[in-house]
């Protein structure tokens, strides 16, 4: 990856996507925090900021949705990717507080998951 050293929040309910993205990303020279509840993703996005927040869409209790909303709310707002194997149509990302960088539909390849990262997190060192 181009982005050297992002501090990335992986947010999914199923632990193996979890292991195998923190291991990834981790490779890749990156502080990765996991967890596998929304509730908990806008908890520790509280206290600690991070370039990038991976969301999964459907999890228990607080969905992925919330948790965008609540990214896109903060002082410093992490670039936001959506992985998520949900079969139905997405909510736009148009509407008010969905704002997300990109979506990956699972299973994605790794390429696909650095070309996105590299995408959001260089479009922010061209506009900015």
């Amino acid at each position: 990856m181009k982005n050297s050293s992002l501090r990335i929040l992986v947010v999914d309910d199923e632990k193996d996507m979890r292991i195998i993205l923190d291991k990834f990303l981790s490779r890749g020279g990156h502080m990765v925090r996991t967890v596998d509840n929304g509730a908990e993703a806008i908890t520790v996005t509280q206290d600690e900021d991070y370039d990038l927040v991976l969301c999964d869409l459907v999890m228990a209790e607080v969905f992925g949705y919330d948790v965008i909303k609540e990214m896109n709310k903060l002082e410093k707002r992490p670039k936001v990717g959506i992985i998520t194997g949900l079969g139905e149509k997405l909510k736009t990302t148009d509407e008010e507080g969905y704002e997300v960088d990109f979506i990956l539909k699972k299973p994605f390849k790794f390429s696909e998951l650095t070309e996105q990262i590299n995408n959001a997190m260089n479009e922010e060192c061209t506009n900015g």
